[in-house]
């Protein structure tokens, strides 16, 4: 199994930050993910599913997604499978001073005999998955994401 984690803090409250972790058309600017959608009808919750392909790597074909734990604001879980693998991604959120801690989280398994390549992927995904967290906070600390000016 692949185990990774990663913190930061986003200089935005935890209900922005939130509200972009659910907003699929974000992830292709801080994720390889590409194509992702949410393929259920209504507000995020446990058991939306959707669905998703990656950029990178070699798996080119869609992978499916479910939202498996859901509280407002605070964390959001993703159980994401392909024939290939079973991932569960995690991502925590704690108010800190006006901005918001975010911990990056998951678990990966491959299947079959790709099993055998986990130890040399692990660190790779590490990596990757930090680097993620940090664009995401680039990307709400940028410009085109600022909190308009509260109206005198």
């Amino acid at each position: 199994m692949i185990k990774y984690e990663s913190q930061v803090v986003i200089d935005r409250p935890p209900d922005v930050v939130f509200g972009a972790l659910l907003n699929p058309d974000l992830y292709a600017k801080w994720t390889p993910m590409a194509d992702m959608e949410f393929v259920d009808a209504g507000p995020p919750r446990v058991g939306l599913r959707g669905r998703f392909r990656m950029t990178e790597g070699p798996i080119k074909d869609p992978l499916d997604m479910e939202i498996v734990e859901f509280e407002p604001d605070r964390r959001v879980v993703f159980r994401i499978t392909h024939p290939s693998l079973d991932w569960l991604a995690v991502t925590s959120l704690r108010p800190e001073g006006v901005g918001t801690r975010v911990t990056y989280a998951g678990e990966m398994s491959l299947r079959g005999w790709r099993r055998i390549l986990e130890p040399m992927m692990s660190g790779e995904v590490s990596r990757g998955e930090a680097q993620e967290i940090a664009k995401f906070k680039a990307l709400l600390e940028s410009a085109a994401h600022q909190e308009p000016a509260a109206a005198s």
